[in-house]
This record gives structure tokens, sequence and C-alpha cells, in this order.
């Protein structure tokens, strides 16, 4: 379906400081007393070439007074332009992509700088949309330099915990968890790491001359992910 040009919004535009004196002296009443039976307020004229030089029927060779009006309607007029830019200034200070004056504001509403935030620029920030799938939480990781892959643990208890799963030496304390993500850490394909990889020791499982380590410290992508992942999710971080 096509659109006729003629109802097309005119593109938004501030206006000069000739127009708004003719708006304002279109506004003025009619008579004698504005001026009304003179063509309206007069403007001034300078004379535009030397009257030796030209044929002064071709070009203005008198220089005339604006009317007393006029020019205090001129001098309104050039309040109301600065009164426009302003306008046509805080129109651009609406959308994060043009904004320039407010960006104290703009970061103070959005609470940066955060260095835990998932979304440290600004603009990121007010078109993130946000998500609850692995993608979304790996995508994020990434942004800050870390590499990472998850999956879902899901426990059960009650009825479903029968003679068929009951099994001695298999519980484990803790086990049982209603909604678990677990995230996987590839230390190596992650630049944002820092530190020695050491395991931490497990009961049953340190070995002689093992270093008694205290783990990776993986408390910048905790901290990072503990943004955006759902409050009633149990993120447990496993190493690889």
């Amino acid at each position: 379906m096509t659109i006729c040009e003629t109802a097309r919004r005119a593109p938004l535009r501030c206006p000069t400081v000739d127009e708004l004196t003719d708006a304002a002296l279109a506004l003025l009443p009619k008579g004698r007393a504005w001026q009304g039976h003179e063509g309206g307020p007069r403007p001034g004229s300078e004379i535009g070439f030397n009257p030796e030089a030209f044929e002064p029927d071709g070009f203005s060779t008198t220089a005339r007074r604006a009317s007393v009006l006029w020019q205090f309607w001129r001098a309104i007029a050039v309040v109301l332009f600065y009164l426009h830019q302003r306008l046509c200034a805080l129109r651009l200070e609406l959308w994060c992509a043009t904004h320039s004056e407010t960006h104290d504001l703009w970061l103070a509403e959005y609470g940066l700088p955060d260095g835990c935030d998932p979304f440290p620029d600004l603009c990121s920030k007010v078109a993130a949309q946000g998500g609850t799938r692995c993608e979304f939480y790996q995508f994020i990781a990434g942004r800050a330099g870390w590499s990472i892959f998850c999956r879902n643990d899901i426990g059960h208890c009650g009825a479903l915990v029968g003679s068929r799963r009951a099994k001695a030496g298999m519980a484990k304390p803790g086990r049982l968890k209603a909604a678990q993500l677990i995230i996987a850490v590839d230390l190596q394909n992650s630049p944002a790491f820092v530190g020695t990889a050491h395991a931490r020791p497990k009961a049953g499982r340190l070995k002689a001359g093992r270093r008694l380590a205290c783990g990776p410290n993986l408390g910048p992508l905790e901290c990072l992910l503990g943004r955006v992942v759902h409050a009633e999710i149990q993120i447990t971080y496993e190493v690889h």
C-alpha cells in the first residue's frame, strides 16, 4: 500500500530566527497601532551597492531603520530561537545512541559503571532483553572473556525417590535440589581467568604430593552470572 506524499510527516527541524520572527509578527492584532495597515512591522534594510557605481534602479541604494515594533519581536525571537535549540537538543537525549549532555544521568539511571554488571556498555544494557537459556549465559560470559557450557540438574524428592533410585552408597549430602544449574568453565579458553588452576582437594581423592590449593578463583564469573541467572536457581561451578 502506497503512502501519499502529502500525508507524510515532516521531519523534525528547528526553526530559524527569521522564521520565528515571522511567526511572532503573524500573531499580532490587525490595526494601525500594530502597523497592520503598513504591511506589518517594518524590518530594516541596508545599502546594497554604491549608487555612483551601479544603476540605482536595479539595486537597493537606500538605508532604512527597522521599526521599534519589529526590533522588539526580533529580540523575542532570538530568545525563542535559543529555547528551540535546547528543546531540539533535549530530544536527542531521549535515546542512548544520540545522547551526549546527560551521560552522567544515564549512568546513574542504569547503575553504571559496575565491574560486576553483565552489560558494562551503557547502550548494550539499555537494549538488553535477557534470557533463561544456556546460550544467553554463554554470550554474557563470552563478552567478559569466559568460556563456559552448562547443563541442568533437577533433583527429585518424595514419591519419585523409591526403591528404583534409593541405593546404598548412592545418596549424596545436599543432593536434592529444586533446580540446579551446573556451569562448566573451560579455563584454557578463558582469557579472563588469572591465577592458578589447581583443583581443591577432595576426601578420598587426595594424593601424596598434591598441593593443597583452594581451587581456581571464579569470583568474577560468579559475580557476573549472579546478575542474570534467576534467583531461584542454584548455580554450581565446575572446572574443565
